[in-house]
């Protein structure tokens, strides 16, 4: 094939990136440690279900049920300290038990250590804190995202806390992580109007079943797989790690697609859907496109994930 990964990640240019979300992260990256510490105090308490629809799903609360234990046993100013050093990605031991969780489990443990904020068993915010400017500029900006791109400022908030050596393999505890259970049984098969090709919808039916191996069986040896806002990760062995990380228990539920073949006889294919999330709910979705590119003999060379910036991309579906 005449194309790279470069190359690969233009098809389907005009599929939107959503500002808000990067922007907002930006805004949030800013804060003062402190500030950040607050910021997720009031998304997760004081703003309810305002900012966060559901609570993360207590499956993953017993592999951090451990450092939120070592956490309930100090004092006050020590268990701000944790925190503290958990925001500033401090070398620390809880830093590095926190490094281990998998983006599931890190949800919850903030999810549960705002409840354990509220009884008062973790230091709470401080009696008539006031907010800052910067606090409330970045609580303005969340309150008017929609509820899937809210799941995704929260996610990439929390995700890079913590301590991580490279020296350590990112899948080593998500590894022993049990995938997640489904209340209902994936769909058997998928229907995507205006997609026949059978390794994309091979694709997304894997991915409802937890069937990370049939999916990656379907790319090229160079393979890539580019997830929202990040670059894309090369090979299998990297796609395979991102998959049981980031993947367990999603919901996808593809609408409509749009298919061209090019001259050599391989295929750009473009989908649009809904992924709803474990940790939040069946009733938050996020709206999100897949730009595929499949070499001649119909294997996965490329799929970038791309957050849509508004529910109205779903329905727009143009070839450039």
């Amino acid at each position: 094939m005449g194309y790279t990964i470069e190359s690969a990640q233009s098809i389907f240019s005009n599929t939107q990136v959503p500002s808000p979300i990067p922007a907002t992260l930006a805004l949030f990256e800013q804060l003062s440690v402190d500030d950040k510490l607050a910021l997720l105090w009031y998304v997760y308490t004081e703003m309810g279900r305002s900012v966060t629809p559901a609570a993360v799903g207590a499956a993953r609360l017993q592999f951090a049920e451990g450092l939120l234990q070592e956490i309930r046993k100090l004092s006050q100013p020590d268990q701000l300290q944790v925190m503290r050093d958990l925001a500033n990605r401090a070398d620390t031991p809880a830093s590095r038990s926190y490094g281990f969780f998998s983006v599931n489990t890190k949800l919850a443990f903030w999810y549960e250590l705002g409840e354990l904020m509220k009884q008062g068993i973790v230091a709470p915010m401080p009696a008539g804190y006031k907010i800052s400017k910067g606090i409330q500029v970045v609580l303005d900006t969340i309150k008017q995202l929609d509820a899937g791109q809210q799941i995704t400022v929260l996610r990439n908030a929390v995700v890079d806390m913590g301590f991580s050596s490279t020296a350590i393999p990112t899948s080593a505890a998500t590894s022993a992580e049990p995938l997640f259970q489904r209340a209902e049984p994936a769909p058997a098969k998928i229907a995507v109007e205006g997609i026949t090709e059978p390794t994309v919808l091979s694709y997304l039916e894997a991915l409802n079943k937890d069937d990370f191996e049939a999916a990656l069986a379907l790319f090229t040896p160079d393979g890539a797989l580019q997830p929202p806002f990040q670059k894309p990760l090369i090979g299998k062995e990297a796609i395979g790690r991102y998959m049981r990380a980031e993947a367990q228990g999603l919901n996808i539920l593809p609408q409509q697609g749009i298919s061209e073949s090019l001259p050599d006889g391989s295929k750009q294919v473009k989908v649009t859907g809904i992924v709803q999330t474990p940790w939040f709910g069946v009733n938050v979705g996020m709206n999100i496109s897949w730009r595929f590119l499949l070499n001649p003999q119909g294997n996965i060379f490329f799929v970038a994930i791309d957050m849509l910036a508004s529910p109205q991309e779903l329905l727009s579906l143009r070839p450039v």
